[in-house]
């Protein structure tokens, strides 16, 4: 039985461009076969433009910019000490077969980044806030593994509070929020990827104490390049395209639940 967290990255994943030319491809070729030539033709115009579009490198560039933007990263001796550091999951892959050891993935700069902000002394505390999207019998959840690699680059255990069962950053809040409320906790620095922040912050920014955003992980830097490699269609664009989309459907849809709710 599909669970709420499973149908909803299922939709998603139906969504992102990947998804939309896949379902656009089916209907192309349904209509090819029972002989629709307009619906062939909306359809096959909506695949090349969702391909075109979400795999230009200048598009998905502004994507991602259009989020990073928001929250700037600033020098490390501007924060103010804080009770605790919160450090969002998703840095790590865990030692499924036939890995043996956890390993590094694409943001796992929130973890060195916290680990350095700790040893600032921005905050005497990091809580780590992570699990598994799905179950992955004999494997512990993200953070478990996170703590391990923070204790290897110096932060002592007994500083070191995880959260290793939530599956979305919404768990992520109120899970955290529990644990904080519990320890009295009343500020915390909130470390994720800054493509992720925007997201992340309006929700943590509900909870009961001050939270200031101390985003990481950036994707785009202002680097040279030749003038073709901004047009040309790339993967990487594609891919970068999907990240910036899971973050605007995540904002989307949290929008829209608060509305119901409070309708």
């Amino acid at each position: 039985m599909m669970d709420t967290v499973s149908f909803i990255k299922l939709v998603s994943a139906l969504m992102y461009p990947v998804g939309l030319m896949a379902v656009f491809g089916l209907l192309f070729t349904f209509c090819a076969f029972f002989e629709r030539p307009r619906l062939r033709s909306v359809f096959g115009f909506c695949f090349c433009a969702v391909f075109l579009v979400f795999s230009n490198p200048w598009w998905a560039n502004q994507m991602v910019r259009s989020l990073e933007s928001q929250y700037p990263q600033v020098p490390m001796a501007r924060f103010s000490k804080h009770d605790a550091i919160i450090v969002l999951g998703g840095g790590l892959r865990v030692p499924s077969a036939p890995a043996l050891t956890a390993q590094l993935a694409r943001a796992s700069d929130r973890y060195w980044y916290a680990t350095q902000l700790f040893r600032a002394g921005k905050a005497a505390h990091i809580l780590i806030a992570g699990g598994n999207v799905f179950a992955q019998p004999g494997l512990s959840g993200e953070a478990v593994y996170a703590k391990a690699l923070l204790m290897e680059w110096g932060v002592p255990e007994s500083a070191i509070i995880t959260e290793a069962q939530s599956r979305t950053t919404e768990q992520n809040k109120s899970n955290v929020g529990a644990l904080l409320e519990r320890r009295q906790i009343r500020s915390a620095l909130l470390v994720t990827s800054a493509i992720h922040m925007p997201r992340s912050y309006t929700l943590f920014q509900s909870l009961p104490m001050r939270i200031t955003p101390a985003p990481t992980d950036l994707i785009v830097r202002r680097q040279e390049h030749p003038l073709w490699k901004h047009w040309v269609p790339s993967v990487q664009a594609l891919h970068l395209s999907t990240l910036a989309l899971h973050e605007y459907y995540g904002m989307a849809f949290y929008r829209v639940r608060t509305w119901w709710r409070a309708a």
